[in-house]
Protein backbone atom coordinates (compact mmCIF):
# COMPACT_ATOMS: atom_id res chain seq x y z
CA UNK A 1 0.00 0.00 0.00
CA UNK A 2 1.69 3.41 -0.79
CA UNK A 3 1.56 5.74 2.12
CA UNK A 4 -1.06 9.31 1.90
CA UNK A 5 0.68 12.54 1.53
CA UNK A 6 -0.59 13.52 5.09
CA UNK A 7 1.11 10.15 6.05
CA UNK A 8 3.75 11.06 4.19
CA UNK A 9 4.20 14.41 5.62
CA UNK A 10 3.95 12.62 9.52
CA UNK A 11 6.11 10.05 8.22
CA UNK A 12 9.66 10.22 10.44
CA UNK A 13 12.52 10.58 8.60
CA UNK A 14 13.70 6.65 9.23
CA UNK A 15 10.22 5.38 7.39
CA UNK A 16 11.31 8.17 4.36
CA UNK A 17 14.52 6.24 4.20
CA UNK A 18 13.09 3.07 4.18
CA UNK A 19 10.47 3.84 1.31
CA UNK A 20 13.09 5.33 -0.80
CA UNK A 21 15.23 1.83 -0.23
CA UNK A 22 11.74 0.18 -1.04
CA UNK A 23 11.16 1.96 -4.20
CA UNK A 24 15.25 1.81 -5.37
CA UNK A 25 14.68 -1.82 -4.72
CA UNK A 26 11.41 -1.90 -6.90
CA UNK A 27 13.27 -0.39 -9.65
CA UNK A 28 16.38 -2.31 -9.84
CA UNK A 29 14.25 -5.55 -9.64
CA UNK A 30 12.12 -4.23 -12.32
CA UNK A 31 15.22 -3.43 -14.48
CA UNK A 32 16.52 -7.16 -14.31
CA UNK A 33 13.29 -7.93 -14.58
CA UNK A 34 12.87 -6.44 -18.21
CA UNK A 35 16.17 -7.24 -19.53
CA UNK A 36 16.52 -10.86 -18.90
CA UNK A 37 16.39 -11.72 -22.26
CA UNK A 38 13.80 -15.56 -21.34
CA UNK A 39 10.39 -14.67 -21.28
CA UNK A 40 8.65 -13.77 -17.59
CA UNK A 41 5.36 -14.15 -16.57
CA UNK A 42 4.27 -12.79 -12.95
CA UNK A 43 0.89 -15.03 -11.50
CA UNK A 44 -1.52 -14.17 -9.09
CA UNK A 45 -2.91 -16.57 -7.05
CA UNK A 46 -5.99 -17.18 -9.15
CA UNK A 47 -2.93 -18.08 -12.12
CA UNK A 48 -4.05 -14.28 -13.68
CA UNK A 49 -1.08 -12.52 -15.62
CA UNK A 50 -0.09 -10.15 -13.82
CA UNK A 51 3.11 -8.96 -15.56
CA UNK A 52 5.39 -9.71 -18.18
CA UNK A 53 8.32 -8.51 -19.44
CA UNK A 54 9.22 -7.23 -22.88
CA UNK A 55 10.51 -10.45 -23.77
CA UNK A 56 7.75 -12.20 -23.56
CA UNK A 57 5.66 -10.15 -25.99
CA UNK A 58 8.45 -10.44 -28.23
CA UNK A 59 8.66 -14.01 -28.21
CA UNK A 60 4.79 -15.18 -28.39
CA UNK A 61 4.22 -11.78 -30.28
CA UNK A 62 1.72 -10.56 -28.45
CA UNK A 63 0.03 -7.17 -27.21
CA UNK A 64 -0.66 -6.50 -23.61
CA UNK A 65 -4.37 -6.59 -23.93
CA UNK A 66 -4.23 -9.97 -25.07
CA UNK A 67 -2.02 -11.48 -22.18
CA UNK A 68 -2.51 -8.54 -18.96
CA UNK A 69 -5.07 -9.59 -16.48
CA UNK A 70 -6.02 -13.01 -18.33
CA UNK A 71 -5.76 -16.69 -17.01
CA UNK A 72 -2.41 -18.05 -17.89
CA UNK A 73 -4.37 -21.50 -19.48
CA UNK A 74 -6.38 -18.69 -21.54
CA UNK A 75 -3.59 -17.28 -23.11
CA UNK A 76 -3.67 -17.66 -26.91
CA UNK A 77 -4.79 -20.61 -28.80
CA UNK A 78 -4.89 -23.03 -25.30
CA UNK A 79 -0.77 -23.86 -25.23
CA UNK A 80 -0.62 -23.60 -21.55
CA UNK A 81 -3.91 -25.33 -21.02
CA UNK A 82 -2.31 -28.53 -19.82
CA UNK A 83 -3.86 -30.02 -16.43
CA UNK A 84 -0.13 -31.52 -15.16
CA UNK A 85 1.32 -28.33 -15.64
CA UNK A 86 -2.57 -26.27 -13.90
CA UNK A 87 -1.40 -28.92 -11.40
CA UNK A 88 2.32 -28.21 -10.70
CA UNK A 89 1.59 -24.23 -10.60
CA UNK A 90 -1.29 -25.08 -7.93
CA UNK A 91 1.33 -27.05 -5.85
CA UNK A 92 3.96 -23.85 -6.09
CA UNK A 93 1.32 -21.68 -4.34
CA UNK A 94 0.14 -24.20 -1.83
CA UNK A 95 3.35 -25.53 -0.70
CA UNK A 96 5.74 -23.49 -2.12
CA UNK A 97 7.19 -26.35 -3.94
CA UNK A 98 9.02 -25.21 -7.79
CA UNK A 99 9.43 -27.10 -10.85
CA UNK A 100 11.94 -26.77 -13.17
CA UNK A 101 12.33 -28.13 -16.83
CA UNK A 102 8.58 -28.55 -17.84
CA UNK A 103 8.30 -28.95 -21.46
CA UNK A 104 5.77 -27.92 -23.49
CA UNK A 105 5.67 -28.69 -27.37
CA UNK A 106 2.75 -26.56 -28.88
CA UNK A 107 1.75 -25.00 -32.40
CA UNK A 108 1.27 -21.42 -31.09
CA UNK A 109 -0.52 -19.20 -32.26
CA UNK A 110 1.69 -16.12 -33.88
CA UNK A 111 5.07 -17.95 -34.37
CA UNK A 112 4.21 -21.64 -35.12
CA UNK A 113 5.00 -25.38 -33.27
CA UNK A 114 7.64 -24.59 -30.70
CA UNK A 115 9.51 -26.25 -27.33
CA UNK A 116 9.50 -24.26 -24.55
CA UNK A 117 11.06 -25.41 -21.17
CA UNK A 118 9.10 -24.01 -17.97
CA UNK A 119 10.64 -23.36 -14.53
CA UNK A 120 8.42 -21.89 -11.51
CA UNK A 121 8.93 -20.36 -8.25
CA UNK A 122 6.94 -18.69 -5.74
CA UNK A 123 7.56 -15.08 -4.77
CA UNK A 124 6.06 -13.57 -1.77
CA UNK A 125 4.89 -9.72 -2.49
CA UNK A 126 4.73 -7.85 1.15
CA UNK A 127 2.81 -5.24 0.52
CA UNK A 128 -0.35 -7.43 -0.19
CA UNK A 129 0.88 -10.26 1.90
CA UNK A 130 -0.35 -12.30 -0.56
CA UNK A 131 1.79 -15.08 -2.51
CA UNK A 132 2.95 -15.04 -6.44
CA UNK A 133 4.19 -17.12 -9.01
CA UNK A 134 7.40 -16.34 -11.58
CA UNK A 135 7.51 -18.29 -14.62
CA UNK A 136 10.93 -18.75 -16.77
CA UNK A 137 9.98 -19.73 -20.30
CA UNK A 138 13.36 -20.74 -22.96
CA UNK A 139 12.51 -21.57 -26.16
CA UNK A 140 14.55 -24.77 -26.99
CA UNK A 141 13.16 -25.63 -29.81
CA UNK A 142 16.28 -25.33 -32.02
CA UNK A 143 18.24 -27.03 -29.03
CA UNK A 144 16.05 -30.02 -29.68
CA UNK A 145 16.70 -30.29 -33.29
CA UNK A 146 19.60 -29.75 -33.08
CA UNK A 147 19.62 -33.05 -30.61
CA UNK A 148 17.47 -34.67 -32.81
CA UNK A 149 20.53 -33.90 -35.55
CA UNK A 150 22.95 -34.75 -33.62
CA UNK A 151 21.10 -38.53 -32.27
CA UNK A 152 20.90 -39.36 -36.05
CA UNK A 153 24.22 -38.27 -36.65
CA UNK A 154 25.46 -40.48 -34.28
CA UNK A 155 23.33 -43.23 -35.27
CA UNK A 156 24.98 -42.78 -38.14
CA UNK A 157 28.24 -42.94 -37.28
CA UNK A 158 27.56 -45.67 -35.24
CA UNK A 159 26.24 -47.82 -38.23
CA UNK A 160 29.06 -46.61 -40.21
CA UNK A 161 31.66 -47.91 -37.42
CA UNK A 162 29.62 -51.20 -37.59
CA UNK A 163 30.09 -51.37 -41.26
CA UNK A 164 33.88 -50.72 -40.80
CA UNK A 165 34.26 -53.43 -38.42
CA UNK A 166 32.55 -56.05 -40.93
CA UNK A 167 34.92 -54.44 -43.52
CA UNK A 168 37.92 -55.40 -40.94
CA UNK A 169 36.84 -58.30 -40.21
CA UNK A 170 36.08 -59.66 -44.52
CA UNK A 171 39.66 -57.83 -45.09
CA UNK A 172 41.31 -59.80 -42.64
CA UNK A 173 39.83 -63.43 -43.57
CA UNK A 174 37.78 -63.62 -46.57
CA UNK A 175 39.78 -60.84 -49.01
CA UNK A 176 43.32 -62.29 -47.80
CA UNK A 177 42.19 -65.96 -48.34
CA UNK A 178 42.20 -66.58 -52.11
CA UNK A 179 45.61 -63.89 -52.15
CA UNK A 180 47.47 -66.49 -50.49
CA UNK A 181 46.36 -69.32 -52.70
CA UNK A 182 47.38 -67.04 -55.23
CA UNK A 183 50.82 -66.42 -54.04
CA UNK A 184 51.42 -70.15 -52.63
CA UNK A 185 50.61 -72.07 -56.15
CA UNK A 186 52.26 -68.88 -57.84
CA UNK A 187 55.45 -69.82 -55.58
CA UNK A 188 54.49 -73.73 -56.62
CA UNK A 189 54.89 -72.56 -59.94
CA UNK A 190 57.85 -70.62 -59.89
CA UNK A 191 60.00 -73.39 -57.79
CA UNK A 192 58.49 -76.15 -60.05
CA UNK A 193 58.17 -74.87 -63.24
CA UNK A 194 59.47 -71.98 -63.25
CA UNK A 195 62.56 -73.32 -65.53
CA UNK A 196 60.47 -74.69 -67.86
CA UNK A 197 58.28 -71.77 -68.79
CA UNK A 198 60.09 -69.55 -71.63
CA UNK A 199 61.24 -65.83 -70.77
CA UNK A 200 57.99 -64.38 -71.21
CA UNK A 201 56.37 -66.62 -69.17
CA UNK A 202 58.74 -66.49 -66.42
CA UNK A 203 58.47 -62.47 -66.83
CA UNK A 204 54.54 -62.90 -66.69
CA UNK A 205 55.04 -64.83 -63.56
CA UNK A 206 56.91 -62.32 -62.02
CA UNK A 207 54.67 -59.82 -62.42
CA UNK A 208 51.38 -61.36 -61.26
CA UNK A 209 53.85 -62.28 -57.60
CA UNK A 210 54.79 -58.20 -57.25
CA UNK A 211 50.87 -57.58 -57.98
CA UNK A 212 49.73 -60.08 -55.36
CA UNK A 213 52.35 -58.62 -52.74
CA UNK A 214 51.07 -55.38 -53.43
CA UNK A 215 47.72 -56.32 -52.96
CA UNK A 216 48.45 -57.69 -49.73
CA UNK A 217 50.56 -54.52 -48.47
CA UNK A 218 47.40 -52.78 -49.62
CA UNK A 219 45.07 -55.11 -47.51
CA UNK A 220 47.36 -54.49 -44.37
CA UNK A 221 47.54 -50.75 -44.74
CA UNK A 222 43.42 -50.67 -45.10
CA UNK A 223 43.67 -52.75 -42.09
CA UNK A 224 45.95 -50.53 -39.81
CA UNK A 225 43.65 -47.60 -41.28
CA UNK A 226 39.98 -49.05 -40.08
CA UNK A 227 41.66 -50.33 -36.45
CA UNK A 228 42.02 -46.65 -35.62
CA UNK A 229 38.94 -46.72 -34.44
CA UNK A 230 37.72 -50.59 -34.20
CA UNK A 231 40.98 -51.69 -32.03
CA UNK A 232 41.63 -48.34 -30.55
CA UNK A 233 42.70 -48.17 -26.76
CA UNK A 234 42.23 -46.46 -23.89
CA UNK A 235 44.35 -42.97 -23.20
CA UNK A 236 47.04 -43.95 -20.99
CA UNK A 237 50.56 -41.54 -20.03
CA UNK A 238 52.67 -42.55 -22.78
CA UNK A 239 56.76 -41.66 -22.96
CA UNK A 240 57.16 -40.83 -26.15
CA UNK A 241 61.33 -41.35 -26.14
CA UNK A 242 60.41 -44.74 -24.75
CA UNK A 243 58.12 -45.15 -27.89
CA UNK A 244 60.41 -43.67 -30.83
CA UNK A 245 63.53 -45.63 -29.28
CA UNK A 246 61.11 -49.03 -29.73
CA UNK A 247 60.38 -47.46 -32.91
CA UNK A 248 64.06 -47.19 -33.84
CA UNK A 249 64.60 -50.80 -33.50
CA UNK A 250 62.46 -51.97 -35.73
CA UNK A 251 63.45 -49.58 -38.23
CA UNK A 252 67.09 -50.54 -37.83
CA UNK A 253 67.44 -52.92 -41.17
CA UNK A 254 65.88 -49.70 -43.29
CA UNK A 255 67.90 -47.59 -41.67
CA UNK A 256 71.31 -49.53 -42.23
CA UNK A 257 70.10 -50.16 -45.80
CA UNK A 258 70.30 -46.35 -46.94
CA UNK A 259 72.36 -45.28 -44.70
CA UNK A 260 70.31 -42.83 -42.23
CA UNK A 261 70.55 -41.38 -39.37
CA UNK A 262 68.11 -40.25 -37.13
CA UNK A 263 68.49 -38.03 -34.18
CA UNK A 264 65.80 -38.30 -31.25
CA UNK A 265 65.79 -35.04 -28.88
CA UNK A 266 63.39 -34.86 -25.65
CA UNK A 267 60.34 -35.87 -25.74
CA UNK A 268 57.29 -35.61 -22.93
CA UNK A 269 54.86 -37.48 -21.93
CA UNK A 270 51.06 -37.56 -22.91
CA UNK A 271 48.21 -39.02 -22.39
CA UNK A 272 47.51 -41.13 -25.94
CA UNK A 273 46.93 -44.48 -26.86
CA UNK A 274 50.49 -46.40 -27.07
CA UNK A 275 50.13 -48.27 -29.68
CA UNK A 276 48.99 -45.63 -31.70
CA UNK A 277 51.66 -43.57 -30.78
CA UNK A 278 53.95 -46.09 -32.27
CA UNK A 279 52.13 -46.11 -35.37
CA UNK A 280 52.47 -42.60 -35.94
CA UNK A 281 56.23 -42.46 -35.00
CA UNK A 282 56.74 -45.18 -37.12
CA UNK A 283 54.95 -43.91 -40.33
CA UNK A 284 56.69 -40.30 -40.19
CA UNK A 285 60.16 -41.57 -39.77
CA UNK A 286 60.03 -44.23 -41.79
CA UNK A 287 58.41 -42.17 -44.28
CA UNK A 288 61.61 -39.58 -43.99
CA UNK A 289 63.11 -42.34 -44.75
CA UNK A 290 61.72 -43.82 -48.19
CA UNK A 291 62.01 -40.58 -49.42
CA UNK A 292 65.43 -40.01 -49.17
CA UNK A 293 67.91 -37.80 -51.82
CA UNK A 294 69.81 -40.42 -53.85
CA UNK A 295 73.24 -40.78 -52.82
CA UNK A 296 72.44 -38.52 -49.88
CA UNK A 297 72.63 -40.09 -46.32
CA UNK A 298 68.84 -39.60 -44.71
CA UNK A 299 69.39 -37.43 -41.91
CA UNK A 300 66.09 -37.61 -39.72
CA UNK A 301 65.78 -35.38 -36.48
CA UNK A 302 62.64 -36.39 -34.13
CA UNK A 303 62.03 -33.10 -31.54
CA UNK A 304 58.89 -31.57 -29.36
CA UNK A 305 58.15 -28.59 -27.35
CA UNK A 306 55.63 -27.98 -25.19
CA UNK A 307 53.25 -25.16 -25.55
CA UNK A 308 50.42 -23.26 -24.10
CA UNK A 309 47.03 -23.27 -25.50
CA UNK A 310 43.69 -21.63 -24.76
CA UNK A 311 40.45 -22.11 -25.82
CA UNK A 312 39.66 -19.09 -28.64
CA UNK A 313 36.35 -19.22 -28.09
CA UNK A 314 36.29 -18.90 -24.15
CA UNK A 315 38.73 -16.15 -22.81
CA UNK A 316 38.05 -17.43 -19.56
CA UNK A 317 38.88 -21.12 -20.48
CA UNK A 318 41.65 -22.47 -18.80
CA UNK A 319 44.92 -22.80 -20.46
CA UNK A 320 45.86 -25.95 -21.51
CA UNK A 321 49.29 -27.35 -22.32
CA UNK A 322 49.71 -29.05 -25.88
CA UNK A 323 52.52 -31.05 -27.32
CA UNK A 324 54.08 -29.96 -30.56
CA UNK A 325 56.38 -33.23 -32.87
CA UNK A 326 59.02 -32.37 -35.95
CA UNK A 327 60.24 -35.45 -37.78
CA UNK A 328 62.44 -33.10 -39.99
CA UNK A 329 64.47 -34.43 -43.07
CA UNK A 330 66.70 -34.05 -45.85
CA UNK A 331 64.74 -35.67 -48.30
CA UNK A 332 63.32 -35.06 -51.42
CA UNK A 333 60.48 -32.64 -49.94
CA UNK A 334 57.33 -31.88 -52.12
CA UNK A 335 55.58 -28.69 -52.75
CA UNK A 336 53.32 -27.53 -50.64
CA UNK A 337 50.28 -26.78 -53.04
CA UNK A 338 49.77 -31.31 -52.57
CA UNK A 339 49.65 -30.72 -48.69
CA UNK A 340 46.01 -31.66 -47.93
CA UNK A 341 46.39 -33.92 -50.78
CA UNK A 342 49.36 -36.07 -48.92
CA UNK A 343 47.06 -37.18 -45.81
CA UNK A 344 44.39 -38.59 -48.19
CA UNK A 345 44.37 -41.78 -48.26
CA UNK A 346 45.38 -43.74 -51.35
CA UNK A 347 47.17 -40.34 -53.33
CA UNK A 348 50.67 -40.60 -54.03
CA UNK A 349 52.88 -37.77 -55.39
CA UNK A 350 55.58 -39.94 -57.31
CA UNK A 351 54.65 -43.64 -59.32
CA UNK A 352 54.92 -46.86 -57.86
CA UNK A 353 58.25 -47.70 -59.61
CA UNK A 354 59.97 -44.59 -58.28
CA UNK A 355 59.09 -44.87 -54.52
CA UNK A 356 56.87 -48.12 -52.97
CA UNK A 357 54.20 -47.84 -50.71
CA UNK A 358 50.05 -47.79 -50.93
CA UNK A 359 49.93 -44.13 -49.51
CA UNK A 360 47.86 -45.17 -46.67
CA UNK A 361 50.70 -44.11 -44.10
CA UNK A 362 50.03 -40.57 -43.67
CA UNK A 363 46.70 -40.94 -43.16
CA UNK A 364 46.69 -43.07 -40.93
CA UNK A 365 49.57 -40.46 -39.33
CA UNK A 366 46.41 -38.02 -39.50
CA UNK A 367 43.17 -39.93 -38.31
CA UNK A 368 45.54 -40.59 -35.70
CA UNK A 369 45.79 -37.26 -34.84
CA UNK A 370 42.64 -36.55 -34.89
CA UNK A 371 41.32 -38.80 -32.59
CA UNK A 372 43.59 -37.48 -29.78
CA UNK A 373 42.17 -34.48 -30.59
CA UNK A 374 45.25 -33.10 -32.27
CA UNK A 375 46.15 -32.45 -35.95
CA UNK A 376 48.92 -32.90 -38.32
CA UNK A 377 50.77 -30.71 -41.15
CA UNK A 378 54.02 -30.32 -42.73
CA UNK A 379 56.20 -27.61 -44.15
CA UNK A 380 58.50 -28.36 -47.19
CA UNK A 381 60.48 -27.36 -50.19
CA UNK A 382 61.09 -29.93 -53.05
CA UNK A 383 64.63 -31.25 -52.82
CA UNK A 384 64.82 -29.55 -49.69
CA UNK A 385 63.21 -31.84 -47.03
CA UNK A 386 60.37 -31.70 -45.12
CA UNK A 387 59.31 -31.36 -41.66
CA UNK A 388 56.00 -32.96 -40.24
CA UNK A 389 54.31 -31.55 -37.67
CA UNK A 390 52.20 -33.00 -35.46
CA UNK A 391 49.74 -31.01 -32.75
CA UNK A 392 48.58 -33.15 -29.70
CA UNK A 393 47.09 -32.19 -26.01
CA UNK A 394 49.65 -33.21 -23.13
CA UNK A 395 46.67 -34.18 -21.03
CA UNK A 396 43.36 -35.49 -22.71
CA UNK A 397 39.80 -34.43 -21.32
CA UNK A 398 38.31 -37.05 -19.18
CA UNK A 399 34.84 -36.22 -21.33
CA UNK A 400 37.21 -36.93 -24.54
CA UNK A 401 34.53 -39.56 -26.56
CA UNK A 402 36.35 -42.02 -29.06
CA UNK A 403 35.49 -41.55 -32.26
Amino acid sequence: MIPSSSEHDNATPADQQSRAFLRASLAYAQSIFETVREPLVVLDAELRVKTVNHSFYQTFQVSPAETYDRLFHDLGNGQWNIPSLHTLLKTVLSENTPFENFEVEHEFQQIGRRTMLVNARQIFQDTAQSCLILLAIEDITERKQTEETLRQFTARLEQSNRELQDFASVASHDLQEPLRKIQAFGDLLTSEFGSCLPETGQQYLQRMQNAAARMQTLINDLLAFSRITTKAQPFVPVALTKIAQEVLSDLEVQIQRVGGHVDIGSLPTIDADPLQMRQLLQNLISNSLKFHQPDVQPLITLQAQTLKRQDAANDKAPVSEICQIQVSDNGIGFEEKYLDRIFTVFQRLHYRNEYEGTGVGLAICRKIAERHGGSITATSKLGEGATFIVTLPLQQSPTLVLP
